[in-house]
């Protein structure tokens, strides 16, 4: 038994003006769509990786923080705890780890570098000429108290990490991340040599 055949009667028109125009506001809100969830994707993944150079900065920083207070009296006191810094710091790209300070952070009242624009007394700045190699450094901090006793007497170390991140996507592009540590210098019995001495 042959099965019927569907005809078109002559005359009856095809898809009409009103499909075609359905069509493209499909096509059209289908676009409106795809770029809203690319953008929340996007700002998904910047932001992701924006969080995960902050924390490596905060680990840098707070690894030449330790290093520092642990050891006062050594003679290459700042260059030991930016190395520790720029050694904490090899996930990310060394060429955009701006500036590597270390500071006297008892000015006044503040723990705070008092003059981020300049580095001369009790503060040196480093750059890395290479991964985790901090170059020689800028500026001097000769003399630290690290005698027990009055505890306000003891110095107290800061580091500065500076890094310029680089977005995956567009979000966040060249934003520089700062992370500040401040320790308190680990005391030394003020009956051996206490006060540090050198760069």
């Amino acid at each position: 038994m042959a099965r019927p055949r569907l005809r078109l009667a002559r005359g009856c028109p095809g898809p009409g003006p009103d499909a075609r125009d359905e069509r493209g506001a499909v096509a059209l809100e289908a676009a409106i769509v795809f770029l809203f969830l690319f953008a929340i994707l996007a700002g998904v993944i910047d932001l992701s990786m924006y969080f995960k150079d902050a924390y490596s900065v905060s680990t840098g920083a707070r690894a030449g923080a330790r290093m520092a207070s642990a050891d006062p009296l050594n003679a290459t006191f700042t260059r030991s705890a930016a190395t520790q810094a720029a050694s904490a710091l090899t996930d990310l790209r060394w060429q955009d780890v701006t500036e590597i300070w270390v500071y006297k952070a008892n000015v006044g009242t503040t723990s705070v570098l008092a003059t981020p624009a300049v580095c001369a007394v009790n503060c040196v700045k480093f750059t890395l000429t290479g991964p985790g190699t901090p170059s020689a450094g800028t500026g001097t901090w000769l003399t630290r108290n690290a005698c027990s006793g009055t505890l306000a007497a003891v110095d107290s170390v800061g580091v500065r990490v500076v890094y310029r991140h680089k977005a995956s996507v567009m979000f966040a592009n060249n934003a520089l991340i700062t992370e500040d540590v401040v320790m308190r210098l680990e005391q030394i019995p003020s009956t051996q040599p206490c006060i540090g001495t050198g760069p």
